[in-house]
Order: structure tokens, then sequence, then C-alpha cells
């Protein structure tokens, strides 16, 4: 892939028809990347138009000593990465699930029913409807793996007061799920409250 030295002072200027060009020649380049780190071409292209908005966004930074295709590369690369641990901590979360929820509470097809119904997005938002303090122990304890001595320590809290914020969001998290459950059966089966 020779990249020309004018096509990307024309990208360093904000020329959108120099970044599409720069976009189309980089493409098929780019893809092979993705597609040997993803599992379908739709998570491909959106890992590559998030690198190439990268690359974008660091053109100033690019050394032509450098080939051209060994630095985007290295960039697409390191998006790939980031990714990968983002969603590696959403995945986490959804494998603990049951754990983190005390699943014993729910009945068996209550927990089945969280299991199909939920994903890690759905989770995240329930974590995000926690009261700030809850929401950043429950996340440091149930999503990151620390312990509540760490906890307390880097927050500047007992470890008692770390144990009450997770042992309050689950609970919350579980009143959450039992709603969000309920609704969707009244949906599924023509039930009305009241």
């Amino acid at each position: 892939m020779k990249i020309d030295a004018f096509l990307i002072k024309a990208c360093l200027s904000e020329e959108r028809k120099a970044q599409y060009t720069l976009y189309t020649q980089c493409f098929s380049f780019l893809m092979s990347i993705c597609v040997r780190y993803t599992r379908d071409r739709d998570e491909a292209k959106d890992m590559l138009n998030q690198g190439f908005y990268k690359i974008l966004k660091n053109l100033e930074k690019y050394d032509s000593a450098v080939p051209f295709e060994a630095w985007c590369s290295r960039i697409m690369i390191n998006t790939i990465i980031d990714e990968y641990r983002r969603n590696k901590k959403r995945i986490a979360l959804v494998e603990n699930f049951d754990i983190l929820l005390d699943a014993d509470k729910f009945s068996g097809s209550e927990a089945n029913e969280a299991d199909k119904m939920f994903d890690a997005k759905d989770i995240e938002m329930m974590v995000q409807k926690l009261p700030k303090l809850s929401r950043i122990v429950f996340s440091m304890y149930a999503i990151e793996g620390y312990k509540h001595r760490e906890i307390a320590e880097k927050l500047g809290m007992n470890e008692n007061t770390s144990k009450w914020h997770v042992s309050a969001a689950r609970k919350k998290l579980q009143k959450m799920i039992k709603a969000s459950l309920n609704t969707s059966n009244s949906l599924n089966y023509g039930e009305t409250s009241g």
C-alpha cells in the first residue's frame, strides 16, 4: 500500500475528499487486520471505522520515515486491543451475573429468564442507575475484581462500608431485574397490572 504524501497533507488539512480517498486506499489492508481479530464482517467494519478515525486524528504524529502501512497497522491493532479490553469487562460482568446477584434469591425460572433476557449492555445500564458511590464500589468489586480491603484503601473508606455498598447495589439490581422480568412477562402474556 503506497500512500501519496500529498494525500496525507490534504487529510491533515481536513479535506473530506482526501480523507475518503485515504479510507478507500487503506480499506482492504485494514479490513484484513480486523477480520483476523473479530467474529464477523460487521464487527470487523465497526473496528475498521474506529481505527480509521484514530488514524485521521493522529495523522499529524505520522513520521514519513516509517512506512505508512506499519504505522496505521499499529493504530488498528491498538484499537482492536482497546475494544477487547472494554468488551472483556462486559463479558466478565455477564459471566458473573448469577453470582453477583445471588441467583439463589431468584426462582429457577426467573434466573433462566434473566440469563436469556439480559445482555451486557442491559446490565451495564442497570449498574449505571445505581447511586454513584455504590456504582463505583460495585464496579470495582464485581467487574474489576478488587477485594473489599483494596476498595477501602483506594476510596478511603472502611472495609465494611465497601461491603455495604456492594450489598446495597445487589439488592437494587435484583429489584431492577425482577421489575424488568415482570414487565416482560406482562407484555409476553398480555397480562395487565392492577
